[in-house]
């Protein structure tokens, strides 16, 4: 896993996800994404067949991203190592949903996104659905935050949650964002 994640450590209705990668969007340059990617995953709580989902489904979404991937690696983290990278990268002392690491803003991506299970399973019981759906929203949350889409305004986040729901719906999933 990057070294940046192995430092570890939202407020409840944070949005989805920031980048520690700079202020602005990495540049997009429109790249259609090859199924060579790699998916590196260290689980915590989750179990082999859980992860195992997870990765499927990231892996399903990766040919829709606008950016070629060559490695994506996810950690998935509990409230106090969410708090860690939080304060570290950010300078927040608070738990949040998803933290994107990008090495990279140009070329393929590569990508280190750090996902908080305590904070999926409280929005998944809150929003109604699953909490490998809301890893996978949160991790593709991450993806889209490295191609280029940002959440800081109302008009932002629309296109960036319509997004979401448009690589949920091309996976086979139910759209979600909306909820977000």
């Amino acid at each position: 896993m990057h070294d940046a994640l192995e430092h570890t450590g939202a407020t409840e209705h944070d949005e989805p996800g920031s980048s520690a990668e700079g202020e602005g969007p990495p540049e997009q340059d429109i790249h259609p994404a090859q199924p060579t990617n790699t998916i590196q995953i260290d689980a915590g709580d989750l179990s082999k067949a859980q992860a195992d989902a997870l990765s499927a489904a990231i892996d399903s979404a990766v040919p829709h991203l606008d950016r070629d991937v060559s490695r994506i690696g996810l950690l998935v983290v509990d409230d106090a190592a969410m708090i860690e990278l939080h304060q570290t990268w950010h300078a927040q002392n608070t738990t949040t949903d998803v933290l994107t690491f990008e090495s990279d803003t140009h070329g393929p991506l590569d990508v280190d996104i750090a996902v908080c299970i305590d904070e999926a399973r409280r929005q998944s019981e809150l929003r109604g659905h699953g909490v490998q759906d809301e890893l996978l929203l949160y991790v593709l949350h991450g993806l889209l935050h490295c191609c280029g889409h940002d959440d800081h305004t109302d008009d932002d986040r629309r296109r960036m949650f319509g997004a979401q729901d448009d690589l949920l719906i091309a996976i086979g999933r139910a759209p979600i964002s909306e909820n977000a």
